[in-house]
């Protein structure tokens, strides 16, 4: 009765590491999709309508402003220094410098709402706390960098 039993349970085991052989075989073929001749021209259109779009407006947090002597050098090495940190610290975020006549902001963010902005404003407040939730209108390319 226990040799039966045995058998049993190794010929279920059997069975189950070849169902998953067969499984992930059929997963690994390449799938085509059909698509609707109108869902493609929609796709194109879309695509062509964001080529044209040369700014944005976005939420960032400003974390200062420089003007004077160096002052770009000074934005940068914020920027440099936010960036490593981000990068460090495994958030995925940016860091840029505007410039805005006499003034260098340094900035961080591409947000699409002031809501995601908080997320990050909260994180940065401590370190730089006159840092403040602001919009841009930022280059399309510039973000996508």
């Amino acid at each position: 009765m226990q040799q039966l039993l045995s058998f049993r349970i190794v010929r279920c085991f059997l069975l189950l590491v070849l169902m998953i052989g067969v499984s992930s075989g059929i997963s690994a073929q390449n799938i085509t999709y059909d698509i609707e001749p109108s869902v493609q021209e929609a796709s194109r259109l879309h695509s062509e309508a964001w080529e044209k779009v040369e700014r944005v407006n976005i939420f960032c947090i400003q974390i200062g402003s420089f003007s004077g002597e160096n002052s770009g050098a000074k934005a940068q090495s914020i920027v440099n220094e936010l960036n490593t940190q981000f990068r460090n610290r495994g958030i995925n975020a940016q860091a840029y410098s505007a410039f805005d006549a006499p003034n260098h902001k340094v900035r961080v963010g591409n947000f699409s709402t002031k809501q995601e902005a908080y997320g990050m404003f909260h994180e940065l407040q401590e370190q730089y706390p006159g840092a403040f939730i602001t919009r841009d209108k930022r280059k399309v390319k510039d973000i996508l960098k």
